[in-house]
């Protein structure tokens, strides 16, 4: 038999129950949450799948190792400082923690990796690499709220969030458009993106020879055997115009190789100006 939740889901938008259970005020979060408990007839913590304790002036909340299967929890519009009371509680999907006094979250939140939504926005968070480094384990995270916060007025914030987690769908109540995507990695890897447009365009891209790894060297600085290399060649075998031509009932298609053993080179060929002409095998098909 499935247990009823404490309350009702939230909105997306607002991180409030749209109905549900409004508690009565008690002077600590452990009798907030008893009170929940026992307005809901519930007597095994196994059962507890969502919590609010939004709305007081709460600075700490006990730790809530003991409710396992808590997937929701509304803990906004409080006073608290850091984030260290979900250590055991590994399948949270919704948490909301905006309106408070948060300055850090590292090392809080990275062992929940079923987030889905979370709500940080208007705390004191300020360093935004952690922050993001912090979520960046989280692949079912699609909403995500920072604005309010000291890391959301740095230059080219919203560029660096969308790079950095790709796997959001909605930042700061604003759908995450394919533009800002393609945006944020030419800001942040823009070598990456000059490979991909070189590959859509149809350019070729000069590599250096040494940056290839044509070369696997031993211990003893001896170029190891590899296979012979076959490149096509697109001019013909001028050879073929004096033959005659091939007989109706079979058609043949000139087609030219060029093979080169690397194996029976050394480094030194890279920088040597004089160089042995490849061999050349003309197949007839």
């Amino acid at each position: 038999m499935m247990i009823p939740p404490l309350i009702d889901r939230a909105s997306p938008t607002s991180g409030r129950p749209s109905t549900g259970l409004r508690l009565l005020e008690e002077d600590t979060p452990n009798g907030v949450i008893e009170m929940q408990l026992s307005n809901q007839g519930i007597r095994c913590n196994i059962n507890v799948t969502e919590l609010y304790l939004a709305d007081h002036e709460y600075a700490e909340i006990p730790s809530l190792e003991r409710f396992k299967s808590l997937q929701c929890l509304w803990v906004n519009h409080n006073k608290i400082l850091r984030v260290d009371f979900l250590r055991r509680n590994f399948q949270i999907t919704e948490l909301y923690l905006q309106q408070n006094r948060i300055t850090s979250i590292a090392g809080s939140l990275r062992h929940l990796k079923c987030m889905k939504i979370l709500m940080l926005h208007a705390n004191h968070l300020t360093d935004k690499a952690s922050t993001v480094k912090e979520l960046r384990h989280m692949c079912d995270l699609h909403t995500l709220n920072l604005f309010g916060n000291p890391i959301s007025q740095e230059e080219n914030y919203r560029s660096y969030v969308i790079f950095n987690l790709p796997h959001v769908v909605v930042l700061d109540r604003k759908k995450v458009s394919t533009n800002e995507y393609d945006k944020s990695k030419r800001i942040f890897s823009p070598k990456t993106t000059k490979v991909e447009e070189s590959i859509k365009f149809g350019r070729r891209e000069i590599i250096s020879p040494l940056s290839q790894n044509l070369f696997s060297f031993s211990s003893t600085g001896q170029s190891r055997r590899s296979r012979s290399w076959f490149i096509r060649s697109r001019a013909p075998d001028t050879s073929l115009h004096d033959r005659p031509p091939a007989s109706p009932s079979r058609s043949s298609l000139p087609m030219s190789y060029s093979a080169f053993d690397w194996g029976l080179v050394g480094h030194e060929y890279l920088y040597s100006k004089v160089r042995s002409p490849p061999q050349r095998l003309t197949f007839h098909l």
